[in-house]
């Protein structure tokens, strides 16, 4: 793997250490030279690694890198995985049997579970509450469990939820053997905190510890390195940069970086300042928000474009999309699949999703699908569907990781040997059944309903599905019919390659929030929605949310390789650009 002198000098350092790394730096290659290496180490010993990311999408992308290092049988000696996983596979659930409730088992609880739905539900009709809309079922999926085990969160804050709906909910969640991810957290700590040996057990394991986008850490989670960075026998990589931590509404704090850091006694000497990612026009806007020293320099093979970010201010964001920004893509041959949309919130981009859709413009994203992706068929179809379209090797996995949350959330049963010989083989046959049906039904619909029966008999076959689980799949397919009807989809023009895209995205614009953007980059940016009161939002009253806000407009310009666009909405009379447009507070583009 080719370093630059920075990377290698970093990825090589046995101390503990706090890397500072600017955006598009190469940080993922530090971690998975990191990675191999330390694995090379422990490789004749019963110790491992565990490497922590914030998402999903960022495990998968280093695993998918490390494979490249790595001798077979490696597998043994790490762990990539989010903090939530590394604690319910490692502290949890071997030792949930500890734990009031816990001692026949569990299952995790999702937000976009049917489960999670209904506990929501049953707690605020307790509360006198009974008209629900997706943001109230989105500030039950934001509560924490704070170190002193009392409900913490930005609902509580505003007053939009109270301590005792948090403590009903989450005695609602117990009763039912269910556990969500705070808890998950909280559960672990406690077990650290309060049995020595399991702490030395995590302790001995554990050589080394790497963190991705330690910025974004929370309270909870310094306490649970910290106790295990006390114990004495692991090390740290810490990796990250104190001007993209966004995620404050999760407990995030960039300062907590720097408290652990001098806990465990971290170098802090060390940054990575050449930008790999975009363009110098680019890095010199980012510049302004947030000037570094040393200074951010543009590195990549995208240094030398010399195009300029753009403001267009108009009453409607569509129009400027559909008149500016797709033909600047055409104009300078960059294919839909690689630019984005970015709004600070999501609730602006599902307007406009349904209305690019109509257009007749192939978008991932909110207001993409015409269905809820939490139909429990859905994500399964939509892999299978995506891998025919496009036979990449490397997207088997995905379809595993499907087809075990399907069956996880279809039955509430684990089924790990999904990941095994014999899961694969399974795997093939949904295919080879799959690419069958698709030969014979040219609608979509069709497919789906012949794929539901037929999947449904081979999961039986394997002891996947009980026989009585038969019509489940079924139930889900009409269920996503219904929703494309209420959004007025034509099903009988409903192709295969429509489920396929949500799956395989190569050819679809993305839309996206700027939280969600996070770690994702793109040849074009449009960012939507930069009026001031919705950046920096009008409850950010705080210097503190005011900066958070800074933070977060510097993440959406630094997804951008090439193109730039910024769009302010015109009809807000109350409400011009935002500061961060500004020449005096901002990157001084009016």
């Amino acid at each position: 793997m080719k370093l630059t002198a920075e990377q290698l000098d970093a990825s090589r350092c046995d101390e503990n250490l706090m890397l500072t790394a600017c955006p598009g730096s190469g940080k993922t290659r530090v971690i998975v030279s990191k990675l191999s290496r330390v694995v090379e180490d422990v490789r004749d010993t019963p110790r491992a690694v565990a490497c922590i990311t914030y998402t999903n999408a960022a495990v998968h992308e280093i695993e998918a890198r490390l494979l490249h290092h790595i001798q077979p049988g490696d597998d043994a000696h790490y762990d990539i995985c989010t903090i939530h996983s590394f604690c319910l596979h490692h502290i949890f659930r071997p030792f949930c049997h500890l734990i009031r409730g816990y001692k026949d088992g569990f299952r995790v609880l999702t937000p976009d579970s049917a489960d999670f739905e209904e506990l929501v539900k049953a707690t605020c009709a307790q509360f006198g509450r009974d008209r629900l809309n997706f943001q109230d079922f989105d500030e039950f999926s934001q509560l924490r469990v704070g170190i002193d085990g009392s409900a913490v969160g930005p609902a509580l804050t505003r007053g939009a939820l109270t301590p005792e709906m948090a403590r009903e909910y989450w005695k609602r969640v117990r009763e039912a053997g269910l556990v969500d991810f705070a808890n998950i957290l909280y559960y672990s700590y406690l077990l650290l905190q309060r049995r020595t040996e399991i702490l030395s057990y995590i302790s001995a394991k554990f050589a080394w510890i790497l963190v991705d986008e330690f910025q974004d850490t929370t309270d909870i989670q310094v306490e649970i390195l910290t106790l295990v960075a006390q114990a004495g026998q692991t090390r740290f990589l810490l990796v990250g940069d104190p001007y993209q931590s966004v995620f404050g509404f999760a407990g995030a704090r960039p300062d907590l970086a720097d408290v652990f850091a001098k806990r465990i006694h971290a170098r802090s000497d060390k940054q990575l300042t050449g930008n790999f990612r975009c363009s110098k026009p680019i890095v010199a806007h980012a510049n302004l928000l947030y000037p570094r020293t040393p200074p951010m320099t543009a590195v990549g093979p995208t240094r030398n474009v010399t195009i300029q970010p753009v403001w267009k201010s108009s009453a409607s964001a569509f129009n400027v999309i559909i008149d500016f920004f797709l033909p600047a893509l055409e104009g300078r041959s960059i294919p839909i699949g690689d630019a984005a949309i970015l709004a600070p919130t999501w609730y602006s981009l599902f307007p406009l999703g349904r209305r690019l859709r109509e257009y007749g413009v192939s978008i991932v994203g909110p207001g993409a699908r015409p269905y809820r992706r939490n139909r429990v068929f859905a994500p399964l179809a939509e892999q299978v569907c995506g891998y025919m379209m496009e036979l990449n090797p490397q997207s088997l996995g995905a379809i595993e990781r499907s087809l075990f949350h399907t069956i996880l959330s279809a039955t509430g049963r684990v089924h790990f040997e999904v990941y095994s010989y014999a899961g694969r083989a399974v795997v093939f046959r949904l295919l080879g059944c799959a690419q069958s049906l698709y030969e014979k039904h040219e609608g979509a619909v069709l497919w789906l309903e012949s794929a539901a029966r037929e999947f449904s008999k081979i999961l039986i076959e394997a002891g996947y599905l009980a026989p009585a689980e038969r019509d489940l799949f079924m139930m889900a397919v009409e269920e996503m019919k219904a929703d494309m009807r209420n959004n007025d989809v034509d099903l009988a023009n409903l192709a295969i390659e429509d489920l396929g895209i949500y799956a395989s995205p190569g050819s679809a614009l993305k839309l996206s929030s700027l939280h969600n953007a996070k770690g994702r980059e793109f040849r074009a940016v449009a960012i939507m929605d930069l009026n001031e009161g919705r950046i920096p939002h009008y409850r950010a009253t705080s210097a503190g949310e005011i900066d958070e806000a800074k933070r977060l407009f510097y993440v959406g310009v630094t997804r951008a390789k090439e193109y730039l666009l910024y769009i302010t909405d015109s009809s807000n009379s109350r409400n011009g650009p935002s500061r961060f447009l500004k020449k005096a507070s901002g990157v001084g583009v009016c």
